[in-house]
């Protein structure tokens, strides 16, 4: 019988938990399309699809989720954002120094969300963020939208009913949106052409 999972409901077993690992054998998000039931979809497939009634998650660093969030909180039911880190955003593209766009950021950022620990869940580390600054397209202001809520753990593995992020608890969702610059993309994208290179390659081994 299963275990009760931490987000309420029956925890699936581990056998339908299809896990990978990235290029190279490093250890990392063990993810894989197929074991989704629901839909995943690429950012370019969002124009003029409605949400009515569906759970979405969206995966994307904080600069593709400006612009993702925004567009699939207008119809969804409810959205959660897995961040996989955070961006400066302004609230217009301003022709700024680089040495003031964490000043022109933050104010912004402080301005726009009230909530400190939401604040500093958006706030780019300078070690670690070397992206330049996005424009905010009505981010801050859907992410505070009582069915849009933030996540920052990182997800762990794909499973039937939506993802299971690092701390152990499943999300149940409809649907996946996957940002282009997401590092789950290739993984829930593969390359075709990769995979066809690499079939080419085990036909040409003896037999």
């Amino acid at each position: 019988m299963s275990a009760p999972s931490r987000s309420g409901g029956a925890r699936e077993p581990r056998a339908r938990t299809t896990r990978a690992r990235r290029p190279g054998g490093a250890a990392g998000p063990r993810i894989a399309p197929e074991v989704f039931a629901g839909e995943v979809l690429r950012p370019s497939e969002l124009a003029g699809r409605a949400f009515t009634g569906r759970r979405v998650a969206v995966l994307a660093p904080g600069r593709e989720a400006a612009w993702i969030l925004p567009e699939v909180a207008r119809t969804a039911a409810s959205v959660k954002v897995f961040q996989e880190g955070p961006d400066w955003l302004l609230p217009l593209p301003l022709p700024l120094p680089r040495v003031a766009v964490p000043v022109a950021g933050r104010l912004h950022l402080r301005l726009a969300v009230r909530d400190p620990w939401l604040r500093r869940r958006l706030t780019p580390d300078p070690r670690f963020n070397h992206h330049r600054a996005r424009v905010d397209g009505r981010y801050y202001a859907a992410l505070q939208q009582p069915h849009c809520t933030l996540f920052t753990w990182p997800i762990f593995a794909v499973v039937p009913e939506g993802v299971r992020t690092a701390e152990g608890i499943e999300h149940r969702v409809d649907v996946l949106v996957v940002g282009e610059e997401s590092t789950l993309a290739p993984l829930l994208f593969p390359d075709p052409s990769a995979t066809a290179r690499a079939a080419g390659s085990r036909e040409d081994l003896p037999a």
